[in-house]
């Protein structure tokens, strides 16, 4: 290291630690984009430097990015289900290809066309675990937040997009200042295998020549397992910068089965926006900032390394609901108090007009004569006569009901009707108090009843009580037809039905001068006409 640690980190940094097997460089984003490097060298040394940064450097999540030669990877079929069957197939699968080893992952490449159609994966795993564990113990003892473990192969994926590569056949090369030549292979935009190179010191063999040489290697492998598509040709996409990349251009020339598409770095970190001068052959600092724009959802992190950081993200989800709900109830207080304000307004606007109107009462009322009682009684005279003038009851719609069913029953003659209004419908004309046990209990809809008594005869009796009986019940059920009729009963029979009574007189007499004489009982209920809507 060249410079303090706490001179060139700030709080709000983003960090990714690119580890290979003799070095772990630190990549610093400020507002996103990469803007400073430091380096730390494998062993003892470099891991002491390294706890000496993290204690004095300020608090921020770690990305981990693993470019190294001893990472594998396996084409494999699994059978199509989810959730934890899925996580069980593929457990059984790694115990048995990549033994002690935490680190491995499964990338989906979609299902078989035929039988079963299970699906295809690539299994990878990162065969020396020791090249990452004594990082991640450092950091894990310092309590930084670790996002994930990436591997560099799997988000070269990434920059394909960046690069505009969909061709059947694609192999991105790079050379990594940290690891060296590294090369790797897309079928149909599926990773299918990388293989990492030792690259010589520059200027010790030519740069171009040796880059081909090892293409050709790979090349012969791909062919040997049948990876690459016959039906297109083999794009080749090249990262450098320089006179390396004016070597390329002179070595590399177009076939009918490979095509070469060379990249200038310098003009890809522009296009990523990286804050610091990219004028090399290197793209180290390329996939820096690749995997803080995009990271791939795998990654080697174990559940007890990413605690930290599920932590750190649960804190900042708690921070932001803090602040929204801040923002929230400052702005919801804004609003009431601001209707308070013209609640406020509109009560005194209210007590003015109160007050200009009591005055012009009071002006009104002085050149009134004066009265011998208050305003306030004379109100309370005139509602209780429109109560009383409400509910003035007369004879006529009670005459009205018995009239009308009086027509249709010839036979009967009245000759005497009691009539009265009251509140209670057990009551009688003629009876000072309703009855000790009402049979009658009053109705909610009516504010008073009518209540009549009708007492006559049947004419045309000649001793025919069946006849005689018949005659006042259907004038009963009659009048229990009409609108507001409330009990209709019949209070004599022209023979006394009761239990109590007794008949007395000879088979064989024709009565003479007997008369058929009943009374009976009509209560309608009178509405309230105050409460009529």
């Amino acid at each position: 290291m060249t410079s303090s640690p706490t001179s060139r980190f700030n709080a709000n940094d983003r960090r990714v630690l690119l580890l290979t097997a003799d070095r772990a460089t630190l990549y610093l984003a400020r507002g996103g984009r990469i803007a400073d490097a430091l380096q730390f060298p494998a062993g003892d040394e470099g891991l002491a430097s390294f706890a000496r940064y993290l204690a004095a450097a300020p608090f921020a999540p770690m990305t981990l990015l693993v470019d190294v030669v001893e990472e594998e990877y396996r084409q494999d079929t699994i059978p199509h289900v989810f959730g934890g069957d899925r996580r069980a197939v593929l457990g059984r699968k790694f115990a048995r290809l990549f033994r002690g080893t935490p680190y491995w992952l499964a990338l989906s490449q979609g299902r078989e066309k035929d039988g079963r159609r299970d699906d295809r994966v690539l299994l990878a795993a990162l065969t020396r675990p020791e090249v990452v564990t004594p990082w991640v113990a450092e950091l894990l003892a310092h309590r930084v937040p670790i996002a994930g473990i990436h591997s560099l192969p799997v988000l070269s994926g990434e920059l394909l997009k960046q690069l505009g590569a969909k061709g059947q056949n694609v192999l991105l090369i790079s050379v990594q200042q940290a690891s060296g030549l590294r090369q790797t292979f897309f079928r149909d935009g599926h990773l299918k295998i990388s293989r990492l190179a030792a690259m010589p010191r520059p200027g010790t063999v030519p740069y171009a020549s040796y880059v081909t040489s090892e293409l050709d290697k790979l090349r012969r492998y791909l062919n040997s397992l049948a990876l690459s598509s016959r039906e297109g040709p083999l794009e080749v996409y090249l990262l450098s910068h320089g006179d390396m990349l004016a070597e390329l251009e002179q070595e590399c020339r177009d076939t009918d089965t490979e095509h070469y598409r060379l990249v200038d770095i310098a003009q890809l970190a522009k296009k990523l926006k990286i804050g610091v001068d990219a004028s090399t052959p290197y793209s180290d600092m390329l996939f820096a900032q690749l995997l803080l724009d995009a990271p791939p959802r795998e990654h080697y992190a174990q559940a007890s390394e990413t605690r930290y950081y599920k932590l750190h993200q649960t804190r900042l989800a708690l921070l932001v609901a803090s602040v929204l709900a801040l923002l929230g109830g400052t702005a919801y207080s804004t609003l009431e108090f601001v209707e308070a304000l013209n609640l406020k307004q509109q009560a005194l606007d209210a007590a003015q007009k109160a007050n200009f109107y009591q005055e012009r009462f009071e002006l009104a009322r002085r050149g009134l004569p004066p009265t011998p009682v208050e305003p306030v009684d004379i109100k309370q005279a005139v509602d209780l006569v429109a109560v009383l003038n409400a509910r003035r009851s007369d004879p006529l719609a009670w005459l009205s009901a018995v009239g009308a069913q009086l027509a249709q029953a010839p036979r009967i003659r009245l000759d005497e009707i009691k009539w009265l209004v009251a509140v209670d419908p057990n009551r009688l004309p003629g009876i000072a108090t309703a009855p000790e046990q009402p049979a009658l209990a009053p109705d909610p809809r009516y504010a008073q009843y009518e209540i009549g008594v009708l007492r006559g005869e049947v004419t045309l009796f000649e001793g025919n009580y069946r006849a005689a009986i018949a005659h006042v019940d259907a004038l009963a059920a009659a009048l229990r037809t009409g609108t507001h009729a409330v009990q209709v009963e019949v209070l004599e029979y022209p023979l006394d039905l009761k239990q109590s009574s007794s008949v007395s007189g000879a088979a064989l007499e024709t009565p003479a001068g007997q008369e058929a004489r009943f009374a009976l009982k009509l209560v309608l209920g009178v509405p309230d006409a105050l409460h009529k809507s």
